[in-house]
C-alpha cells in the first residue's frame, strides 16, 4: 500500500496574534489549534506513518506541547523563518516515502473525511502533484487561483494584485500533495520574494504549469475548512465554528441540548446520552459527565469535575475539580469545589463550599444521602457523614457523623428531646 509522509508547517511566530505565544499553541476550545491538525492526520495512520512538524519560533516550546499529547512525531527545526517553500525544504531530507502531504499547523478546521478524499485521490490517479481550494466570498488574504480553459491550476497570486484576481473567488488552502520527485525538483526552482523576501510554496504551481506539469486542484464544499489563523479575530471566528461542530457531535450522540447559540463546552468534555444541557451553560475542557443528567440553565463546570449519572444540577451554580453523585440534587445558587458528593445527596439553595483559607485549597467528603440545608457553609477540610444534616444556614467547621443533624453557627449537633 502506498504511504504518505505528512509535513505540517508551524515555524512562524504569528506577529498578527498579538501575543508571545507561538502562532499554533494558541488555545481553541480547549486544545492548541495544531492538535487538531494531528489528530486528524494520526486517524489516517492506514495512509500516512510519519508525521514531521517543522518548527522555527520558540521551537522548544512548540515541541514540548506536541510530544506530551502525541507519539511519533518528528521536528525539523528552520532556524531561518523565510517562507512556506523554505520550511518544506528543511524537512525534504527527512521524509521516508515516495508521496508528502503538506499542511499549516495553524489551520485546525480540516477535516480527516476532506483530507482522506483528497489523499486517496491523489494516490489513485497517480497526481504529480495536487493542492485544495476553496470558493470563498468577500475580504479574505488567502491565494487567489486561476485556472485555464481547461480547469489546470495556472497561477496563485496574493488578491491585491489589479485585474482579474481581484474578482476571484477560488483560494488556495495551503494544502497540498506531492510525489516527492517532484517535489525535489521543484523546491530548488522557487526564488525569493523580491517584495516579502521569503520563498513562497505557491509559486510551485506556477512554475510547474510552465513545465507542463499540470493539476485540477480539490475544490472542497465547505470553505470554513481553509480557514487559517493569524489574528485573534481568525481564532475567533474558528472557535465559533469549531464548537458548532463540537455541540453537533454531543447532540448526535444522544445529549440534549437546548439551545446551541448559549451554550459553551470545550473539546475535550466528554457527556453522556440523554443528558439535558440548558442555556448559559459553559464546560470546561476534560470535564466528564455522566447520562441522563440535567445541567443549567447559567452553570459553569470547571476543569477537573465529574459528575455521575442522574444527577440535576440547576441554576447558577459552580462546580470546580469535584466529583459529583450519582442522583444528587442541587437546583439552586451554590459553590462545590474539591468536593466528592456521594450518591443521593441533597444539597440546598445557596449552599457554599468554602474551599481555601487563604493559602491551599482543601477537601470536602459529603455522605450518601446526606441533606445539607440551604445556605450552608462548609468550612474545608470537612466530612459529612452518612444520611447527616445540616440547619438552614449552619456554618460547618467540624465533621458531621453519619445519621447527626447540625445547627447553627458554628454548626452543633442538635440535642434530640427524649
Amino acid at each position: 500500500m502506498k504511504k504518505i509522509t505528512a509535513i505540517v508547517l508551524a515555524a512562524g511566530k504569528g506577529v498578527r496574534m498579538r501575543s508571545s505565544l507561538p502562532k499554533v499553541l494558541h488555545d481553541l476550545k480547549g486544545k492548541p489549534t495544531i492538535y487538531y491538525v494531528l489528530e486528524e492526520l494520526t486517524s489516517l495512520n492506514k495512509y500516512i506513518n510519519q508525521i514531521i512538524v517543522v518548527v522555527g519560533y520558540k521551537s522548544e516550546v512548540v515541541k514540548k506541547s506536541i510530544k506530551a499529547e502525541f507519539k511519533n512525531i518528528e521536528f525539523v527545526n528552520q532556524k531561518v523563518i523565510s517562507g512556506t517553500a523554505s520550511a518544506v525544504k528543511c524537512a525534504k531530507a527527512k521524509v521516508k516515502n515516495k508521496n508528502v502531504l503538506i499542511l499549516c499547523g495553524d489551520a485546525p478546521l480540516i477535516t480527516r473525511k476532506t483530507l482522506l478524499k483528497f489523499a486517496t485521490g491523489c494516490l489513485r490517479r497517480k497526481s504529480p502533484y495536487s493542492f485544495i481550494t476553496a470558493n470563498v466570498d468577500g475580504k479574505n488574504e488567502l491565494g487567489v487561483v486561476l485556472r485555464d480553459h481547461a480547469g489546470y491550476a495556472r497561477i496563485i497570486r496574493e488578491r491585491n494584485q489589479p485585474g482579474i484576481f481581484a474578482a476571484s473567488k477560488e483560494v488556495n488552502s495551503g494544502i497540498y500533495f506531492f510525489k516527492k520527485s517532484i517535489l525535489s525538483q521543484i523546491l530548488g526552482k522557487i526564488q525569493k520574494n523580491k517584495k516579502k523576501k521569503e520563498y513562497f510554496l505557491t509559486d510551485a504551481v506556477e512554475l510547474l504549469y510552465d513545465r507542463g506539469t499540470k493539476t485540477k486542484p480539490y475544490l472542497v464544499d465547505e470553505s470554513e475548512e481553509i480557514l487559517g489563523i493569524n489574528s485573534q479575530v481568525d481564532l475567533h471566528r474558528a472557535g465559533k465554528i469549531m464548537q458548532r461542530r463540537i455541540l453537533d457531535r454531543f447532540i448526535a450522540a444522544g445529549v440534549k441540548v437546548l439551545d446551541a447559540e448559549s451554550t459553551f463546552i470545550d473539546s475535550t468534555a466528554k457527556i453522556g446520552k440523554g443528558t439535558i444541557i440548558f442555556p448559559f451553560t459553559f464546560i470546561e475542557k476534560n470535564v466528564i459527565i455522566g447520562s441522563n443528567c440535567s445541567l443549567g440553565p447559567f452553570i459553569h463546570l470547571r476543569t477537573g469535575t465529574k459528575i455521575k449519572d442522574k444527577t440535576f444540577l440547576g441554576n447558577f451554580i459552580e462546580v470546580n475539580r469535584s466529583n459529583v453523585g450519582p442522583n444528587v440534587i442541587m437546583k439552586h445558587f451554590g459553590y462545590l469545589g474539591d468536593a466528592t458528593i456521594k450518591e443521593g445527596v441533597n444539597v440546598g439553595a445557596g449552599t457554599v463550599v468554602a474551599n481555601y483559607d487563604g493559602r491551599r485549597k482543601h477537601k470536602t467528603l459529603i455522605g450518601p444521602k446526606a441533606f445539607i440545608g440551604s445556605d450552608t457553609v462548609l468550612v474545608a477540610p470537612i466530612r459529612v457523614g452518612k444520611s447527616a444534616k445540616t440547619g438552614a444556614g449552619s456554618v460547618v467547621t467540624k465533621n458531621v457523623k453519619a445519621n447527626a443533624v447540625v445547627v447553627g453557627v458554628p454548626a452543633r449537633p442538635l440535642k434530640r428531646k427524649k
